[in-house]
């Protein structure tokens, strides 16, 4: 233990002494305490916080990881060719003791540096709102959509299976000679594409179970977008259109258990609707019945009737506060503690196999692979049913290829959860538990083996200082 502690202490000593630290380290000073207070967004509370949050926080915890790899990628490489090594190891201190010391200092120090700062710029974004001059109602609105931790609760899948089922068996004999799976893929796509286009006239239901509030007087939203016509049309226009929300309490007998809402919104925007928790069905599995009523030709007002388009990945959902705003900035700044261990670890790895330079263009190069990945995934357009549009099979296997190396290389903006807390919405637990067990323990763990290893492997005598 004393080993370990020795060898941490003089990590974080080397790592202040870092001229490139001096710099990283002032840009974080002037970020930490510059940004907050001189965003000013839209002018309104909302904004406000938005556009701090974004950029105050996002510029801090990108210095801070930039820091982190760099100092990771330096430590060991840096003693190894100045044969400081050489007399730790000459001493009963094993490699992977050294290599541990080396990551635990950077991650620590980083890590106090990380929470130090989101606390300031917390602080300081709360002191603006509240010496902003903001209206109850801006400060209302503020602490329903975004100074809050939302859960996101969609649709019941439908049963599209057995609809597609029936669908074969009553036109069995038009695909005769064909292949069973391949004409019900096609039918289910083009039921799963049909369910989502509510032609003028025409309405769609959605139930949602399991909806909970934390108190009777927590609101819900309903956050949803539409399409006026096509997703791929640029043309959106103004849509009329009717909201309905079942009602539990109404009678049995009654023709219409639906309590509506009539609006008017712009196409291809996304859209909130707060509504009533009461309209919670407790006695039935806590649901709540959505219905969305595209109006007759006749309610459009000189507009162009046209078909309402909701694409599956875009809702609606509802949105319902579990969390504060305080407990869920904590909750980000987990991931982003998590997000430095694992830059550090893949530092540390390779600055024991290469030589500074060399070790963060290889760092680097990890992490751009990462974005590109992510970046190819999400490359390809997609069907209103929200299935990929491929040009070719080239395409497809580009596609799939950038998916499987997505699932071994990491993206250090899944870790990102900045955009939720500017949204309002819950950095979930089992996120923050999936990524301790898939980052940390798994894939960091790995990284810190394979250091270790290499560390251990390599002949120190046949380092040539230059």
């Amino acid at each position: 233990m004393k080993a370990f502690i020795a060898i941490v202490q003089q990590t974080m000593r080397s790592a202040i002494r870092s001229k490139v630290f001096h710099i990283l380290f002032v840009l974080i000073l002037l970020a930490v305490f510059l940004l907050p207070m001189t965003v000013s967004g839209d002018g309104t509370a909302v904004g406000l916080v938005q556009i701090s949050l974004t950029y105050s926080l996002g510029i801090v915890v990108t210095l801070i990881s930039t820091t982190t790899l760099w100092l990771a990628c330096s430590q060991l490489s840096h003693e190894i060719e100045a044969y400081n090594i050489h007399l730790v190891v000459s001493k009963p201190c094993p490699r992977w003791l050294l290599w541990l010391g080396k990551w635990f200092g950077i991650f620590a120090m980083h890590s106090v540096i990380l929470l130090v700062s989101a606390a300031i710029v917390f602080a300081l974004i709360q002191w603006r709102v509240a010496r902003g001059n903001f209206s109850e109602v801006e400060l209302t609105r503020l602490d329903k959509e975004i100074r809050v931790g939302r859960r996101a609760f969609f649709p019941d899948p439908e049963q599209f299976d057995t609809q597609v089922d029936a669908d074969y068996e009553r036109r069995q004999d038009e695909f005769a000679g064909q292949d069973p799976a391949t004409v019900k893929a096609e039918l289910r796509r083009q039921l799963v594409a049909k369910s989502g286009d509510i032609q003028p006239g025409h309405m769609k239901n959605w139930s949602f179970t399991g909806v909970q509030t934390k108190s009777a007087d927590d609101p819900l939203f309903i956050r949803y977008r539409l399409f006026s016509g096509s997703t791929s049309s640029t043309n959106q226009q103004l849509m009329p259109c009717l909201w309905g929300l079942k009602d539990p309490t109404a009678a049995a007998t009654i023709a219409d258990p639906f309590v509506y809402q009539q609006l008017k919104v712009m196409g291809g925007s996304f859209q909130e609707m707060p509504i009533s928790n009461l309209t919670i069905d407790k006695d039935n599995d806590n649901r709540v019945v959505l219905r969305y009523i595209n109006p007759p030709v006749e309610y459009w007002e000189g507009a162009e009737p046209t078909s309402a388009v909701f694409q599956a990945q875009d809702g609606p959902a509802i949105l319902v506060a579990v969390a504060g705003f305080a407990a869920n900035y904590w909750r980000a700044m987990v991931l982003a503690v998590l997000q430095l261990a694992f830059l550090a670890a893949l530092g540390c790895t390779v600055s024991a196999a290469f030589s500074t330079p060399v070790a963060a263009f290889v760092a680097v190069a990890y992490l751009v692979i990462g974005l590109s990945v992510q970046a190819a995934i999400t490359a390809p357009l997609q069907n209103d049913d929200g299935s990929w549009k491929y040009k070719g099979f080239s395409d497809m296997a580009a596609h799939k290829f950038a998916q499987v190396v997505g699932q071994l290389v990491v993206s250090v903006d899944d870790l990102d959860a900045t955009s939720d807390l500017a949204r309002g919405r819950l950095v979930e637990g089992r996120r923050i538990g999936m990524a301790f067990a898939t980052l940390f323990c798994l894939r960091t763990g790995l990284i810190a083996g394979v250091g270790i290893w290499i560390l251990t492997r390599r002949e120190l005598g046949t380092v040539i200082r230059k």
